[in-house]
């Protein structure tokens, strides 16, 4: 029997052994079902901001156009003010 005490002992040992190596393995899937998640989350933020970042650039250059109009349009207002006020300026010397 001691021969057969050993064998269950060995078999035991061998079944906790297999147990414990069954429970890591599901704890390291888990660990990398996790870290695929948050690279996922990771990515999806990474291609909002990009968007965001493009759309807010797209807007930068419309203002920068807009404001290249802007002043166009008041250096020729400037222009035609002071070629009113120079004729203002000959009429009232005559």
């Amino acid at each position: 029997m001691s021969s057969n005490a050993n064998t269950t002992a060995t078999m035991d040992s061998i079944k906790k052994k297999m147990q414990a190596m069954k429970l890591e393995k599901e704890n390291a899937v888990d660990r990398a079902d996790q870290a695929e998640q948050r690279q996922k989350d990771f990515e999806e933020k990474l291609k909002a901001s990009e968007e965001e970042s493009n759309a807010l650039q797209k807007k930068i250059q419309q203002i920068e156009s807009e404001l290249d109009q802007a002043q166009e349009q008041l250096t020729e207002a400037n222009a035609k003010l002071e070629a009113k006020e120079k004729a203002a300026t000959d009429v009232s010397l005559i």
